[in-house]
């Protein structure tokens, strides 16, 4: 049967093992274990320093969402270079506009996406928190508005000034990319057709 005075035993023992582990310094990044001299950070391995890119500083940038910057990357290369059985377009719309809230949201429209806000402020804002994290959202952003396929009228409110101020250029319009077809030919035998 077990006893109170067992309990107060073992008791008595973890947390003498506890104060005695900390007296010593176990568990902490520099210990008494530590040799003189060495050096005592919890890094095995430093990093490199983000490189710094004229007009890109090193920072968290505009979000700290990354799947949100990869998936305008992704959605981006795929409007570009569309399978003719998706819906690319529609796919980039939505993750350009999910991106361009984050900037018209932190140049202070609360209305999204309505946005009073200009142009020039939004420029401000953007070159104000931008950094290297966002240059492949911006060069995707720049691919797709040089492609072609897009226009202002496409996106809501002042999504369309807020994608050109990120990109740095203009909704050109135009025709859509050409879609690729799959080298799998379907088992079915049936073929999607180009879109015209």
């Amino acid at each position: 049967m077990l006893e109170w005075r067992t309990l107060a035993l073992g008791a008595g023992v973890f947390v003498a093992t506890f104060a005695g582990g900390w007296a010593i310094g176990l568990g902490k990044s520099s210990n008494a274990f530590t040799p003189a001299g060495a050096d005592a950070s919890p890094t095995l391995v430093s990093a490199p320093a983000t490189p710094a890119i004229a007009g890109w500083p090193p920072g968290s940038g505009l979000t700290d969402n990354e799947l949100l910057r990869r998936s305008v990357v992704l959605r981006g290369h795929a409007f570009r270079y569309p399978a003719c059985d998706s819906d690319s377009r529609t796919l980039y719309l939505i993750a350009a506009t999910n991106y361009a809230e984050v900037l018209m949201r932190t140049a202070g429209c609360q209305n999204f996406p309505i946005c009073p806000v200009s142009e020039a402020e939004l420029d401000r804002v953007w070159q104000a928190r931008r950094s290297i994290l966002d240059r492949p959202v911006a060069e995707a952003m720049l691919a797709v508005h040089t492609a072609g396929g897009l226009k202002p009228r496409d996106f809501q409110g002042g999504v369309a000034t807020a994608l050109r101020v990120i990109a740095g250029a203009d909704l050109p319009g135009g025709p859509l990319p050409d879609c690729v077809r799959s080298s799998n030919p379907s088992k079915s035998g049936w073929q999607p057709e180009p879109r015209r």
